[in-house]
């Protein structure tokens, strides 16, 4: 099965300004793009993205660009297709490989707030209707074109990286992630002498 990663080299993860530089920007969001890929394997993966650059020119990639649904939905008109996005820096192998076994029809992996941060398609019917809660809009999806779902149940799966409390999970459960060592290396840590732990910058 083919697995796209969206990506968006310019300007990424904006919501995050308020803690990190724009190209402390670029280098998280990069870092936790080479954390999915570790995560699916190289050989399976082109990356989707709306425009070129140098630091992902070793890798397939497909320049797109529309909009995210449209290019998504292209992939999936043309063949089996796991779209897991890039940045989801907590997920590992097995969990990628346990998505990928599942035999619905299409398969989501649900984020905070209703996203949508893994969906598997094995249906040439199906579309995709990403932000403002995906997560419940391809479930209807579903229901409306009489395919097969099933919810992908996990924690790593769910933490995408868009604002400071997902930085702090990232850096609570991501020892050991490219994105992890990038966070810590400009003086990010976690505070954990009051009741509720706290992301810092040293």
């Amino acid at each position: 099965m083919e697995i796209v990663i969206p990506f968006k080299p310019r300007d990424p993860k904006s919501r995050l300004a308020n803690i990190l530089s724009e190209n402390e920007r670029r280098s998280l969001a990069f870092s936790m793009l080479f954390d999915v890929i570790d995560a699916c394997g190289e050989d399976n993966v082109t990356i989707l993205s709306n425009a070129e650059c140098d630091e992902i020119s070793e890798f397939k990639v497909f320049i797109d660009s529309r909009s995210l649904d449209e290019a998504v939905t292209s992939f999936i008109k043309k063949f089996d297709v796991a779209i897991i996005m890039s940045d989801l820096p907590l997920i590992n192998r097995k969990i990628v490989s346990e998505f990928l076994e599942i035999e619905s029809e299409i398969c989501i992996a649900p984020g905070r707030k209703a996203g949508t941060n893994m969906l598997l398609s094995r249906s040439r019917d199906f579309y995709t209707s990403y932000h403002y809660g995906s997560f419940l809009k391809h479930i209807a999806i579903c229901e409306k074109l009489g395919l097969s779902y099933s919810i992908f149940d996990s924690f790593f799966a769910s933490v995408d990286v868009d604002e400071e409390s997902d930085v702090l999970e990232l850096m609570i459960h991501g020892k050991g992630k490219r994105s992890y060592e990038f966070l810590e290396s400009i003086g990010f840590y976690v505070d954990f002498s009051e009741k509720e732990p706290k992301l810092l910058r040293r």
